[in-house]
């Protein structure tokens, strides 16, 4: 006899439609932003479509929201975002390439994916919105720490 499943448990995996504020794994669209993160050593080669590793960021805006992203940081809902001011250029002193935008009204197949945890993460403040079918999975977190 095989395996059975739990009776205290659903058969399979569910899926969670990503929110703002969770946490998601995605894997970067074939743009000329992330070529050139891949250049500069901002992320590591892997198996996206832009020939990069897989991000982790967090849901900032959704379909819907208004963003604005300019020198003092990001906007959503014209609330600002900590630690969301671009930087202008990174540790080596290359220019970082921002992604401005003014009262943007994201589509509803689109997200902008930021991290309030590191001001100098490469993030939608050099990228922009990204199509929502580049999330895979959002990430319930078990145990963290700093």
């Amino acid at each position: 006899m095989g395996p059975t499943a739990s009776r205290s448990e659903s058969i399979g995996l569910s899926s969670k439609v990503p929110t703002r504020g969770d946490f998601v794994f995605v894997l970067p669209p074939a743009q000329p932003i992330f070529k050139l993160a891949l250049e500069r050593g901002y992320l590591s080669a892997g198996p996206s479509p832009a020939g990069t590793c897989a991000l982790v960021k967090q849901v900032a805006a959704l379909g819907g929201d208004r963003v604005t992203i300019h020198q003092e940081g990001v906007q959503v809902n014209g609330v600002l975002l900590k630690n969301s001011a671009p930087r202008h250029a990174d540790d080596a002193g290359r220019p970082m390439p921002a992604c401005w935008l003014i009262n943007y009204t994201l589509g509803g197949d689109q997200v902008l994916l930021l991290s309030d945890y590191s001001p100098a993460s490469f993030d939608g403040r050099y990228f922009g919105p990204l199509p929502v079918t580049t999330i895979q999975s959002v990430i319930v977190s078990v145990i963290t720490w700093k």
